[in-house]
């Protein structure tokens, strides 16, 4: 088992009977999502590996907590989420691709995986293109609970 606070994933040391990459993140080392959020309050990895030669299968998820801001009330927006993994690690898109073409391909430099930058790219990806509550259409936000004006008589906020 491979703690999911390590830094690179040598490729070669992933058993081919299997492996699995878990526990907390450690995000405070991220540089990009703890700027697009208000506030992480968890992060935890649990991704099964499986080496096929050259190339690493990962399969599993990262379970996110954190506090994003609406973009309707410009409140709190509580986001949970659960993002799947399905990603083939290796030196070369052809080479992944070979093993498996449904997979996402992570590529490994020298057959080392950057394993902070390949998580937090995933969530990064996963976080919502326009964060929003629920859809109200005037009153307090039921999440937030700030107190937004209808914009028109057909608006959603």
């Amino acid at each position: 088992m491979f703690a999911a606070k390590v830094s690179s994933l040598l490729i070669s040391r992933v058993s081919p009977q299997g492996d699995r990459l878990a526990g907390p993140v450690p995000w405070q080392v991220w540089e990009r999502l703890p700027r697009l959020v208000r506030r992480i309050d968890e992060i935890q990895v649990n991704i099964v590996l499986r080496r096929r030669g050259s190339v690493v299968l990962a399969d599993g998820s990262i379970h996110v907590q954190a506090i994003l801001g609406c973009e309707r009330c410009l409140g709190d927006l509580p986001w949970d989420s659960e993002i799947s993994i399905a990603a083939g690690l290796g030196d070369s898109e052809d080479a992944i691709m070979a093993v498996d073409p449904e997979r996402e391909p992570v590529l490994a430099n020298a057959g080392m995986v950057a394993v902070q930058d390949w998580l937090e790219e995933e969530v990064l990806l996963a976080l919502p293109m326009l964060a929003r509550c629920n859809i109200w259409k005037y009153g307090i936000c039921p999440v937030s609970g700030v107190e937004v004006p209808a914009v028109g008589p057909d608006s959603h906020c």
